[in-house]
């Protein structure tokens, strides 16, 4: 499939963008649920949806830029204005890190992208 790296943003950026709305929707949840979301549930997320665009063919220059900004949106839809800055950093931070795993897993030929199959045969 030529267009392998869309799919997998477009992935991406589904995953996460459930993931930020859950997280703004915590808010109604209190304090506690919400913490949990901003500053456990979509770090996490954005790590692991960050190796997995870029194991699935997404260049890891441009897969840690989707979680980040998925949270903004989903917070800015439902509620009118941005989530705090600490979360939303972490957020990108871990999004960073899993995205130069999932290159390096590439690399490598573990995993489920392209080189994995190349590496394989």
């Amino acid at each position: 499939m030529k267009n392998k790296w869309l799919r997998a943003l477009a992935l991406q950026i589904a995953e996460m963008t459930a993931v930020g709305l859950l997280a703004a929707l915590a808010e109604g949840a209190g304090a506690l649920p919400r913490a949990l979301m901003l500053w456990v549930a979509a770090p996490v997320a954005g790590l692991a949806t960050a190796c997995g665009a870029v194991q699935r063919g997404l260049n890891n220059y441009l897969a840690w830029i989707p979680p980040a900004a998925c949270l903004y949106l989903a917070n800015w839809l439902v509620w009118g204005y941005a989530p705090p800055a600490g979360p939303a950093l972490l957020t990108a931070l871990t999004s960073l890190m899993g995205a130069a795993a999932g290159q390096v897993l590439a690399q490598r030929g573990e995993g489920n992208g392209r080189h994995a199959r190349q590496r394989r045969r």
